[in-house]
């Protein structure tokens, strides 16, 4: 398999959105590896990714995909997935519902009153 063609493939496969790439990579890897141009066939993938991306968001998001979301500017809803827990949130994408988890870090006042510092351990 030539390293052209398998960049070619690796390039198509980060057109697709994060949740469908495992599943194409195995796919489409196994159908480089049976190719008879494999360098032909990396090439035509390369320009039916834009078309396959919004193919899998369509199907993601369970019918028209956003033109937003296409090109990645998610809108970001707030919900608390935790009920006893209101400071934990996920922001998920009200058109095609991608879920982003961001970070999320305890509260001064909950840190339970450690502090971490710079702390040698020399021998001397």
């Amino acid at each position: 398999m030539p390293r052209l063609a398998t960049a070619l493939l690796t390039a198509a496969v980060r057109l697709l959105p994060l949740g469908a790439r495992r599943r194409y990579r195995e796919e489409l890897d196994a159908e480089l590896r049976d190719a008879s141009h494999p360098l032909g066939f990396a090439a035509s993938m390369l320009a039916a990714a834009p078309r396959l991306r919004w193919e899998v968001l369509a199907g993601l998001c369970g019918g028209r995909a956003s033109l937003r979301c296409y090109v990645g500017w998610h809108g970001r809803r707030v919900l608390h997935p935790n009920p006893e827990d209101h400071t934990v949130v996920v922001l998920r994408c009200p058109r095609c519902g991608l879920l982003h988890d961001p970070r999320q870090y305890l509260p001064a006042r909950d840190a339970d009153g450690v502090a971490w510092g710079g702390v040698y351990l020399g021998g001397h």
